[in-house]
C-alpha cells in the first residue's frame, strides 16, 4: 500500500495527464515519471490503471458529509452535477463507463471502489434531509444527473435541480 504521500502525488499525476492528454494519455508509465515514483510502486499498489483511476476519482470526490437540511441535499446535488461536467473528470468517467460495459472486473472495482462508496455517502446527506429510504431516494436523485452526463446533455439548471428534489421529497418522505 503506497504512503498517503505517496498516493495524493499519484492521484495528482493521474488528473494532470488527464488534463494533458485525456484519459488515453494514462499509461503507467506516464503516471509514475509524473509522480516520481517507480512503476513497481504504482503495481504494488494498482494492479491496473483502472484500479489507480478509481482510487484517484473517489480522492477528488466534491460530496460532503451530511448537515441535514434542503440546502445541503441541493448543494451536494449540484456539486455533484458540476463534477460530472468538469474535464478531465467527465472524460476519465466516460472511459471507465465504457469499460465497465465489456468487462466484468473493471465492474466490480467500478461498483466496490467508486459506486458504492459515493452511493453510500450521498444517501447519508439524503437520510439527513429525512428521506424514509435513502438508498432509493439517491438513485432517483442522481438518476437525471447520470442520465444528462451520459448522453451530454446540459446539467440540469438550478431551477430544475429544486423541483427536481421537491418531486423526489414528494415520494420519500413519511406521512
Amino acid at each position: 500500500m503506497a504512503r498517503p504521500t505517496t498516493a495524493a502525488r499519484v492521484f495528482a499525476a493521474v488528473l494532470h495527464l488527464a488534463e494533458r492528454g485525456g484519459p488515453n494519455a494514462l499509461t503507467m508509465e506516464g503516471i509514475a515519471a509524473q509522480a516520481g515514483v517507480g512503476k513497481q510502486t504504482l503495481y504494488r499498489t494498482w494492479p491496473s490503471i483502472h484500479a489507480l483511476l478509481f482510487d484517484a476519482l473517489a480522492a477528488e470526490s466534491a460530496v460532503s458529509e451530511p448537515v441535514g437540511s434542503h440546502p445541503e441535499l441541493f448543494e451536494a446535488l449540484k456539486a455533484t452535477s458540476a463534477e460530472l461536467a468538469a474535464e478531465p473528470r467527465a472524460s476519465l468517467l466516460r472511459m471507465l463507463a465504457a469499460a465497465v460495459q465489456s468487462d466484468e472486473v473493471v465492474a466490480r472495482q467500478f461498483h466496490t471502489a467508486l459506486l458504492q462508496p459515493q452511493q453510500q455517502q450521498f444517501a447519508r446527506v439524503v437520510a439527513a434531509d429525512g428521506f424514509d429510504n435513502p438508498e432509493r431516494a439517491t438513485e432517483l436523485l442522481l438518476s437525471p444527473l447520470l442520465f444528462r452526463w451520459f448522453l451530454r446533455l446540459p446539467p440540469l439548471t438550478d431551477d430544475e435541480l429544486a423541483d427536481h428534489i421537491e418531486t423526489v421529497r414528494h415520494l420519500h418522505r413519511p406521512g
